[in-house]
């Protein structure tokens, strides 16, 4: 019981961490980046392109500008901060982002943050002693003592770090985009008047 408690409890925290209101959360808690000459409303519909590229399904806040994903996982040999990366076996990972779009004065700025969470059910499980060792508790087998909850309750995440490579190369991606869809400081308009002294129409 104190095992599903735990658990449940580092779940719980874990969402609160990275599905709460972004004003709980310090602006250091992300990387940011100031995009020029773009409103809020374009950067977050660019953001959420951006994210589903790159995580899949997503969790959009409209109102808050405010994006949160769900965790993608994946296989690594490195990485999961375990004596596993230095003989090379694989460990079960996943990787989630929350993006904050924000007005600063002028500015808009884009805030992500992305964490790395490792798996160690199998770990945990392992190094749990079996009821009954220490105490008159009857001992129950893992299909016994995990009957009423579902693989997802039972699965234990670890976090590991923040990828902060993968927020700089998704912020800079982020900006270098909206950069690209802005005409040239000297294009002409289509529509805009003639300066004084310029004639339209191709020059002799």
């Amino acid at each position: 019981m104190m095992s599903r408690c735990s658990a449940g409890l580092s779940v719980l925290l874990l969402s609160v961490a990275l599905g709460g209101c972004s004003q709980s959360v310090p602006a250091s808690a992300y990387q940011s980046r100031v995009i020029e000459s773009a409103s809020v409303e374009e950067v977050f519909a660019a953001a959420q392109t951006l994210l589903r590229r790159e995580f899949g399904r997503l969790t959009i806040d409209p109102e808050a500008y405010k994006i949160v994903t769900v965790p993608a996982e994946y296989r690594t040999v490195s990485d999961s901060g375990t004596a596993r990366d230095l003989v090379g076996a694989p460990s079960r990972m996943r990787r989630s982002a929350t993006l904050v779009v924000t007005k600063r004065g002028t500015e808009v700025v884009a805030r992500l943050r992305v964490d790395l969470e490792r798996q160690d059910t199998a770990q945990r499980a392992a190094l749990e002693p079996a009821a009954g060792r220490l105490s008159d508790t009857p001992a129950y087998t893992p299909i016994e003592r995990d009957a009423a909850t579902t693989e997802q309750q039972n699965t234990v995440w670890t976090h590991v770090k923040r990828d902060r490579r993968l927020e700089r190369a998704l912020l800079e991606e982020l900006r270098d985009e909206l950069a690209s869809t802005l005409p040239p400081e000297n294009e002409a308009v289509p529509g805009a008047p003639v300066p004084a002294g310029e004639k339209k129409g191709n020059t002799p």
